[in-house]
């Protein structure tokens, strides 16, 4: 390992704006090596939070347990969520804020709906669950963090949810690594930092930053307790004192300019390594970091790489990152001409011939004892230049102890062994490298060789190219907003004309939404009409099933857009204003829950970026209104019915108040209809002054009271 008179002080410097977003300092810092150790750090830090507890996540789970069997016994609930919500009984003066990504449906089978769970139903007054869709397409927020009383961060790769929990053992058949259905999982390695001081206040900052991004308003302010935070109880200090910088991933959102400091500190910290880089890391598919690592393969005086990477992901992975990390091991090893590089994969075994890989789910990065970067990126394009992420880096010129000390102390837990054993074999063999090579021999083998290939000359053709892992966020907005940016903008950039791939996307994205808005154009002007609804319902009109299928029919027009006062005229020609009314209330509320719940669960990655501004100020228009509020949205035709139910469910509007008020507002707009259209056929069948003058009164007292109710709400 590094000599420290051999080193130059060739460390990056940290520039913020950068290469970092800020430059910080910890008081007291601890590394928790497991999953089971942050659960149990996070659970002792809450049972003393006095006034917030601010959690950012890419996933949360309200039935993930905190403790297995006999670890701890608190008196508290396992499960999450129970576990705050009594937490919250007790402590009065308490918040609780998640910012949540509300991810793509790409992970509908891996989230719990969120309508569904204690988050929401029934929830807590001083719980505040907010899903942040404040990024663009294809991109994720990715960020792992907690804040308890603005003085205790938590801070790494780890969130509170399923599939995460496991020792420090990683045993291949430990019954207590299962999810609350007992369902069994593979061996996971992660890690996490505990963090105090100044560095608290910045990470806070950057939580309010993302509160106040996702719509939620200003963060509130949370007065610093008196005395010093306690240190949470079985977490040892590892280093103390020390310098520390906060480095970001953000793409470009709207007015917000994108954050690459985690990509640039990685190549400079690859740049400036003298001796060894040892990274564990779940994926490696960034071809900058690779042609980084390559370059100082090649060089004959360049440092040894070592890489503790998954060897397995899910079947999806596998067929895209997996091809990549394939293919990019095998430029690594086509690149290391001298002999010093290593892939490796850890492994679980057991005297009963128990064995299972382990799951790296760890993002870290340590240069020659002296540079630590880590947190919750990924060696990925997405997490280089498209989600958000997090990293914390400490840069040093010479050796530390305490980086040193967690290097062994990871290899110690793959293999098995004491850190003065790792210390003893690395020190005889004279590199990590060949060190590991010795303890596989001695010890088993239990980070394993992972050989780099690929299957075909197609797969090797595919991962040459950024389609499985793309550099930038994939959807047309994103395209038209970089090919139409400013000019000015464009005249600073290195190629000042657009590629003419770049136009081809932006031609392919309008040509399909011009073609998409012809179409339905076209459907709405040729196939719905009140002539074609009316003949749609007649040959249901004598069935026994009548009422049931006239209000599955109003239901799926609700949900899909098309004019529900248009169906529920025909329903009126039909089958008579009475049961128009009846099936078309009943069908519109079951349309509203569905596209309510479409809403809440899909609507903010979907439906903001189709309507855009206009759609987040109805949303926030919604958000506070109460039963009254919402029943007069629905007689004022201010929006069509489906974008109300699909806004109402982006808004966080609580779905009793919605349901209730929607029914109210219902009633009389769909009773105006069917008695006016039973005014009109009445008319029609027996024409006569009389009965024309009752029509025009009729329609009259509608516009009348509408235009009232508009005027009053101004």
């Amino acid at each position: 390992m590094p000599d420290p008179a051999s080193l130059q002080n060739d460390t990056p410097p940290l520039r913020a704006g950068d290469n970092c977003w800020r430059k910080s300092h910890v008081a007291r810092g601890g590394i928790l090596l497991s999953t089971r150790d942050y659960f149990l750090a996070f659970r002792r830090a809450v049972l003393r939070a006095e006034s917030e507890i601010l959690i950012l996540a890419w996933d949360i789970s309200q039935q993930v347990e905190l403790i297995r069997e006999d670890e701890l016994d608190d008196g508290y609930p396992r499960e999450l969520a129970d576990f705050l919500f009594a937490v919250l009984g007790d402590k009065p003066g308490l918040s609780i804020r998640i910012l949540l990504w509300d991810y793509s449906v790409l992970y509908l089978t891996e989230r719990e709906w969120l309508p569904f769970s204690r988050w929401r139903n029934p929830g807590h007054p001083r719980l505040h669950l907010v899903t942040d869709d404040a990024i663009d397409p294809g991109a994720s927020h990715h960020q792992k963090l907690v804040v308890i009383d603005g003085a205790l961060a938590f801070c790494g790769g780890i969130d509170l949810s399923l599939w995460r929990w496991d020792s420090g053992r990683h045993l291949p058949d430990d019954s207590r690594r299962s999810n609350s259905r007992q369902d069994h999982y593979q061996p996971y390695h992660d890690l996490q930092l505990v963090l105090t001081g100044p560095v608290v206040g910045d990470l806070r900052e950057l939580a309010a930053m993302r509160w106040k991004r996702a719509g939620a308003g200003e963060l509130p302010g949370v007065t610093e307790p008196a005395d010093p935070p306690a240190w949470p109880e079985g977490v040892g200090v590892a280093f103390e004192d020390e310098p520390v910088a906060l480095a970001l991933t953000f793409s470009r959102y709207r007015n917000h300019e994108p954050s690459r400091h985690i990509e640039r500190l990685h190549l400079e910290i690859i740049e400036a390594t003298r001796q060894c880089l040892y990274i564990e890391n779940q994926y490696l598919s960034s071809h900058a970091i690779v042609a980084a690592l390559a370059k100082r393969l090649g060089e004959a005086d360049g440092p040894e790489v070592v890489l503790v990477l998954t060897r397995k992901a899910g079947w999806a992975e596998e067929k895209t990152l997996g091809i990549l990390r394939d293919r990019l091991i095998e430029i690594l090893e086509q690149a290391d001409e001298h002999g010093r590089f290593s892939c490796c994969f850890p492994h679980a075994e057991d005297d009963q011939g128990n064995e299972s890989q382990i799951y790296v789910h760890a993002k870290l990065l340590i240069a020659d004892d002296r540079m630590l970067l880590t947190g919750s990126a990924n060696l990925s394009n997405r997490s280089m230049k498209v989600d958000s992420e997090l990293d914390l880096a400490f840069l040093h010129d010479e050796p530390q102890d305490f980086i040193r000390t967690l290097r062994t102390g990871l290899l110690a837990m793959h293999f098995g062994v004491d850190r003065e054993t790792i210390e003893r074999e690395t020190a005889d063999a004279g590199s990590l490298g060949s060190a590991i090579i010795a303890l596989r021999r001695k010890g088993g083998n239990r980070l394993r060789v992972l050989r780099g290939g690929c299957n075909s000359r197609l797969e090797r053709k595919l991962a040459d190219t950024h389609l499985l892992d793309p550099d930038e966020p994939i959807g047309p907005a994103h395209h038209l907003r970089e090919a139409l940016r400013d000019r000015r903008e464009l005249n600073h950039r290195a190629r000042a004309v657009p590629s003419l791939r770049t136009w081809l996307k932006v031609g392919a994205w309008v040509t399909a939404l011009v073609a998409v808005g012809l179409a339905i154009s076209r459907l709405w002007s040729t196939h719905v009409d009140r002539e074609r609804v009316v003949a749609l319902l007649e040959p249901i009109r004598d069935s026994p099933l009548a009422l049931p299928l006239l209000t599955l029919v109003v239901t799926l027009a609700g949900i899909v857009g098309l004019p529900l006062n248009l169906f529920i005229i025909a329903s009126a020609v039909t089958f008579g204003p009475w049961t128009a009314f009846g099936c078309g209330l009943f069908g519109a509320m079951i349309a509203a829950a569905i596209s309510f719940a479409i809403g809440h669960h899909f609507g903010k990655p979907l439906a903001r970026r189709v309507a855009g501004e206009k759609l987040e100020s109805l949303a926030t228009t919604m958000a506070d209104r109460g039963i009254g509020s919402v029943a007069i949205l629905r007689v004022l035709p201010i929006a069509p019915f489906g974008i109300m139910n699909l806004v109402a469910g982006i808004s966080g509007l609580r779905f009793s108040v919605f349901m209730i008020g929607s029914a109210i507002g219902l009633v009389p707009g769909i009773a105006a209809v069917t008695f006016a259209t039973g005014r009109f056929l009445e008319a029609i069948r027996n024409p006569s002054p009389t009965a024309w003058l009752v029509f025009s009164l009729t329609l009259a007292a509608i516009a009348g009271t509408a235009l009232w109710l508009r005027r009053k709400i101004r």
